[in-house]
Formats: C-alpha cells, structure tokens, sequence
C-alpha cells in the first residue's frame, strides 16, 4: 500500500480494530496455560507463543511501554524482534520492568534491534553499503544505499526510529540490569542457548547489523 494511502486508511482501521484486540488479548492471556510465552510486535502467529503487537490490524492488541495485564511470573519467555528501537528510552524501561516483574524465575528476556555500533563501525571503516549482504534488505524495500553514510543515516533516520531509542549491547545491557535481569550475553542472529529461542528472529539478511541480546530473571 503507497504509505499515502497508508496514512489515511490507518487510523480509522486502528480505532475500529484495537478494542477488539485488547479484548482478544485479554481472552488468549486468560486462557494460556501458565507459564506462557509473550511475543512483542509480532507480525504472524506462532506456535505455542501469544504474539502481540499495536498495529492496526493486529489480532492480540498489547502496549508494551504501559502496565501489562498480566499477573507476576505467568510468563517463561518474552520476545522482541525489531520493536523497541521505536518507543522511548522511557517505554523501554517500563518494557524491561514489565518482563522482569511477568516472568517467572529463571525465564528468559530475547530482544532483537538494530545495533548502532556495528552500523557506525562500517561508516568509520569506509565500507561501502550497495551490494553488502547485510545492506540487502535496506536496498529490497528502496531504501538509498550509496555510500558509507548511509549506514548511520538509515538506522536513525528511516522506519521513524528517530522517535524512538537506538542500542548498542552496553546499553541494553545497562538497561536490563537495572531493571534486574542477570546472566545477560550477546547472541548471533538465529542462535541461542536455549530451544525455545533459537531460530526464531525475522531478519537473517541483516546479519552483523542486529543487535541480538538475551537476559535472565
């Protein structure tokens, strides 16, 4: 759809469809059997997961920058892949307060976005963007990709992320301390120590460019 028409037909769909989501989402959280596993920003079912999201056409409507509807540790995982480069430092923090307060102990936090250091690292090395497998998909959706800036210049300017917060590892990690998580590591797209989260991130084109970080309860 041309992001013009996009931008007229959105916000009637999303006032007509979000008090059906919430109410959806209150149904699934009801009925999923405890503890449950938590997607944020989802874009297609899963198995075996409650995927949420806030867009307008959404099934299960959740804002994850304000109180969950959920009781403490009905949760074992939540997982987040390229949502919360676009909410505030502060709708992060009530994100990773939320997940550590609905997980139960020993559950896992995976949260997936764009990292900011290795993008800035290919600017300062000169690396060229046009034709890198981990510019791709930028150069598949339109984006420019010319020159070494343009490796700064999309993940702050492009997909609004200049609304949000962007994230290298230290500060995610700082984040997810202070919210209380521990045994917090540094993971490769796809990989992970645990069955239930590896193999399950969208964006493998991207490779080196996302950040992908798991945390403990």
């Amino acid at each position: 759809m041309h992001p013009a028409i996009r931008a007229v037909v959105r916000p009637p769909v999303l006032a007509v469809n979000t008090p059906i989501a919430r109410r959806r989402a209150k149904t699934a959280f009801a009925s999923a059997p405890r503890p449950f596993k938590l997607e944020i920003g989802g874009l297609v079912p899963r198995e075996g997961w409650v995927v949420t999201n806030v867009s307008a056409v959404t099934r299960h409507f959740l804002d994850a920058t304000a109180p969950w509807p959920l009781e403490d540790a009905s949760l074992s995982h939540v997982y987040s892949d390229n949502v919360v480069e676009h909410i505030t430092l502060q709708g992060a923090q009530v994100l990773f307060a939320e997940a550590f307060r609905c997980l139960q102990p020993g559950g896992a936090i995976r949260m997936v976005t764009p990292d900011l250091r290795a993008h800035v690292d290919k600017y300062l090395a000169g690396v060229a963007p046009k034709g890198d497998p981990s510019a791709k998909v930028y150069e598949q959706i339109g984006l420019t990709v010319e020159h070494p800036i343009d490796w700064v210049r999309i993940p702050i300017a492009e997909f609004g992320h200049h609304h949000g917060y962007l994230w290298d590892f230290e500060t995610m990690a700082a984040e997810l301390t202070r919210a209380g998580f521990s045994d917090i590591k540094r993971y490769e797209h796809g990989e992970s120590d645990r069955p239930e989260l590896a193999g399950i991130d969208m964006r493998a084109d991207e490779g080196g460019v996302q950040l992908v970080v798991e945390a403990t309860r």
